[in-house]
């Protein structure tokens, strides 16, 4: 039998061979979490890994490394603890906004571009972790967001920015170019910084 720590409490793996890392936090994810909860993190002795970071560590066997913790969270407290991160990932788009418009303002077209074009991946991304996020939190507590649309109407302006710059750079119309990303783009993620992530955060049933 394999014991292994999760979250403090001590979990027996009824198995008769021994298990790698990797095989325990799968065994775990399938047998000894909820649907909503996932393996976030592992302690082994006072070194703390994220999933990513475990490297050949996942190959390693699991008696050989001192009973690691194995760190589980549900969806609500990952939605909230990427809602805390959230301000200074929207800190590095505004930072390369003004690396573009600078570029742009400099005529440096090539280095616009690529700038630009990293500063899209980076608002995609943006997106994509910020509507999960509110589909979590509003899930959990719907009533709170019932009749109040700030995050709502924010997307959807995100959204068109988006959509008003591709003309835009299919033109080369460095004027309207910068316009978008330094006045609606910025305004934009500073009014999620204002508004929408701190009404996320009242959002939070302990």
């Amino acid at each position: 039998m394999i014991t292994v720590n999760i979250n403090r409490e001590t979990l027996d793996l009824n198995q008769n061979e021994s298990l790698t890392l990797g095989q325990a936090i799968e065994l775990i994810e399938s047998e000894g979490t909820q649907p909503n909860e996932v393996v976030t993190a592992i302690t082994i002795g006072k070194e703390k890994f994220n999933l990513e970071s475990l490297g050949e560590l996942v190959d390693e066997d699991i008696d050989n490394l001192g009973s690691p913790l194995i760190e589980i969270k549900n969806n609500y407290e990952i939605a909230f603890e990427a809602l805390t991160d959230s301000n200074g990932y929207i800190d590095t788009i505004a930072a390369k906004i003004t690396e573009v418009v600078g570029y742009y303002s400099e005529n440096d077209v090539d280095m616009a571009n690529t700038h630009f074009s990293e500063l899209i991946d980076l608002v995609d991304l943006f997106i994509q972790l910020i509507s999960k996020v509110h589909r979590t939190v509003k899930t959990y507590n719907p009533d709170f967001f019932k009749s109040n649309d700030t995050i709502r109407n924010l997307e959807i302006h995100l959204l068109s920015i988006l959509k008003a710059l591709i003309p835009a750079k299919e033109k080369n119309d460095i004027i309207m170019l910068s316009d978008l990303l330094e006045y609606e783009l910025a305004d934009n993620l500073a009014q999620w910084k204002i508004k929408a992530i701190p009404l996320m955060l009242e959002s939070k049933i302990d």
